[in-house]
C-alpha cells in the first residue's frame, strides 16, 4: 500500500529510502521556499531527497548497484553504481530531452482541442513538389511539406515527400534539406522509419540524437497525412560510467527515456497502437539492458523503475472500471484485451530479469509506486483566490505580487510571506493566521456543482499535514 499522497515523486523515495514523505521530501512538484512564489520544480532531483537512498547504504559496503531511470537516483550521488537514464522525472522536457514526441497533421486541429494538447500537433500544408535538387524524374509527381521542428534550444526545418507507387501514395521520406541526396529515412503507410541519428543543439553544444517517424495515416491521393515524430534523445550522456551508453547503444540499438505518455493519445497526435508499440520498444530495450548489465557486472543491489503502465492506465481505464463515468459494457471486453496485449509487455520485461537472477540467493521484489482509480474530480485553481480578493492579476495576466497574499502552487496554497517570499506582503504571525483562516474556510465552503458535494474533505495548515508529506517548519 503506497504511502499518501499517492503519487509518483512522493512513493518511489519511500520505496528506496523506507522513509515517509514529510522526512525524505520528494513530491512530484515541490517549491523550494525563499525562491519566487510562481516557481515550482519536479521533485525527482537526488538534490532534494532528504532520507539515505538504498544504493547509497549498499555503496557503503563498497558493494555495487545497477540502477535503471530510477526516481532521485540523478545526479549520481553514490561512487559504487552503474546508472542509466535520467532521474525517473516521467514528465515532459526531462535533462537531456531535446525534443518531446510530436505529430504533424494535414488536417485543421480540433477547435474544441484543450490548448495543453493542441500543443502536441503541429498542422501542415502539402503542395506539389517545387524547387528540390537531385530528385529522379520517377519522383517527379511526389508531394512535400516542411516539417518545423522545435527542440528546447533551437528552431530548424525538415522535408518529405510523399512519394508514389504505382497509383497509389504509399511512402514517405524525410529529409534535412531539399536535397533528394540528404535523405534521413523513410516509411510507407502505418510502418517506422528507420531510426536516424542527427545532430541537434542541447545545452549549447551539437550533439548526436536519435529519433524515428511513423506514416500513421496517409489518403492514396496523399492530401491526408498524420506523421508521428518520436522524443528526439541524445545517443550519449546518461550513463555512468558515461561510455557505458555508445557501448549500449551499439549493442542494443537507441534509447529514448520519454517515448510517449498518454496525452499524446487523448490529443490525437498518436493512437494506441503507436503507443504500445512505443512501450514496447522502450521495455524490451531495458530488458535487454537489465541482462546485459547484470551479467557483465558483480552487482548487490539492481533498481528499475518503468512508467509504462502508469500512462498506460491513464487514458485506458475507463474500458474496465465500471465507476468511471465513462465506462461502456459493450467495450468492456475490448478493453480487457488491450489490458493483456500491455501487460504482457510487463511480465516479458520481468521474465528477463528472472532469467537472469532468479536463484536462491537473490531476494526478488516486483513493486508500484501507486495504483489507480477512475478521476472523477471538480478542478479549481487561482481562479477561486481570484475571485476571493486574495489573488491579483495584471492586465497581461501575470499575478500581481504586490497585491496577493495567496497563490495554488505544486502541492498546496501558499501565504506570500513577508520575510520568507521574495515578493511576501504578508505580515509573519497574526495576519499570516488570519490569512490561513481565510483560505481554509474559502475551501471548504466550495462545493462541486454537479453533486452538491464539498470538493475538498480535508484542508489544514502545514503543520498539521505531516501525513500528507508536509515537513513541520
Amino acid at each position: 500500500m503506497p504511502y499518501f499522497p499517492t503519487e509518483t515523486g512522493c512513493n518511489w523515495a519511500t520505496i528506496a529510502t523506507g522513509a515517509t514523505p514529510a522526512r525524505h521530501g520528494c513530491k512530484y512538484s515541490i517549491h523550494i521556499p525563499g525562491t519566487p512564489l510562481g516557481k515550482a520544480v519536479p521533485g525527482f532531483s537526488s538534490k532534494y531527497c532528504k532520507a539515505e537512498q538504498i544504493w547509497q547504504v549498499v555503496d557503503k559496503l563498497n558493494e555495487l548497484s545497477i540502477v535503471i531511470d530510477y526516481p532521485q537516483s540523478y545526479p549520481i550521488n553514490a561512487r559504487n553504481i552503474v546508472h542509466i537514464g535520467e532521474d525517473g522525472y516521467p514528465g515532459p522536457n526531462s535533462c537531456l530531452c531535446i525534443r518531446n514526441a510530436h505529430a504533424y497533421i494535414s488536417t485543421d486541429i480540433p477547435k474544441d482541442l484543450p490548448a495543453y494538447l493542441r500543443t502536441y500537433l503541429t498542422k501542415i500544408k502539402i503542395k506539389r513538389i517545387d524547387n528540390w535538387a537531385n530528385v529522379p524524374l520517377s519522383k517527379g509527381d511526389s508531394l512535400e511539406a516542411e516539417i518545423p521542428i522545435k527542440t528546447r534550444e533551437e528552431k530548424l526545418s525538415f522535408y518529405i515527400l510523399v512519394e508514389r507507387n504505382n497509383n497509389e501514395y504509399d511512402k514517405v521520406s524525410l529529409f534535412s534539406e531539399k536535397d533528394y541526396n540528404k535523405k534521413l529515412g523513410e516509411a510507407r503507410k502505418g510502418m517506422w522509419s528507420n531510426w536516424i541519428e542527427y545532430k541537434f543543439k542541447l545545452y549549447g553544444k551539437y550533439t548526436p540524437a536519435y529519433f524515428r517517424f511513423k506514416v500513421i495515416k496517409l489518403s492514396s491521393d496523399g492530401k491526408e497525412l498524420h506523421l508521428y515524430f518520436t522524443q528526439i534523445y541524445p545517443k550519449e550522456g546518461w550513463s555512468y560510467p558515461s561510455e557505458l551508453a555508445r557501448e549500449l547503444v551499439e549493442k542494443l540499438g537507441p534509447y529514448l527515456h520519454r517515448p510517449t505518455e498518454q496525452a499524446l493519445v487523448v490529443s490525437g497526435a498518436s493512437d494506441v497502437e503507436t503507443f504500445i508499440q512505443e512501450e514496447k520498444y522502450q521495455a524490451h530495450w531495458y530488458a535487454k539492458v537489465a541482462s546485459y548489465l547484470l551479467m557483465k557486472y558483480n552487482w548487490r543491489l539492481f533498481m528499475m523503475k518503468w512508467h509504462g503502465p502508469d500512462f498506460f492506465e491513464h487514458f485506458t481505464l475507463h474500458l474496465i472500471d465500471p465507476s468511471h463515468p465513462l465506462f461502456d459494457p459493450s467495450k468492456e471486453k475490448e478493453g480487457w484485451d488491450l489490458y493483456a496485449e500491455f501487460y504482457k509487455i510487463c511480465d516479458d520485461l520481468i521474465a528477463s530479469v528472472l532469467n537472469v537472477v532468479d536463484d536462491d540467493n537473490t531476494i526478488i521484489a516486483v513493486v508500484s509506486d501507486h495504483g489507480h482509480v477512475a478521476n472523477v474530480v471538480y478542478h479549481i485553481g487561482n481562479e477561486v483566490l481570484e475571485k476571493a480578493g486574495l489573488l491579483h492579476r495584471r492586465d497581461d495576466g501575470s499575478i500581481d505580487w504586490s497585491r496577493t497574499k495567496a497563490v495554488f502552487l505544486a502541492e498546496g496554497i501558499w501565504i506570500n510571506l513577508k520575510g520568507r517570499d521574495p515578493q511576501g506582503i504578508v505580515e509573519p504571525g497574526e495576519e499570516y493566521e488570519e490569512v490561513r483562516d481565510e483560505v481554509i474556510n474559502l475551501l471548504l465552503d466550495l462545493k462541486d456543482p454537479r453533486t452538491g458535494k464539498p470538493v475538498f474533505s480535508l484542508v489544514c495548515r502545514r503543520e498539521e499535514a505531516k501525513i500528507l508529506g508536509r515537513e513541520v517548519s
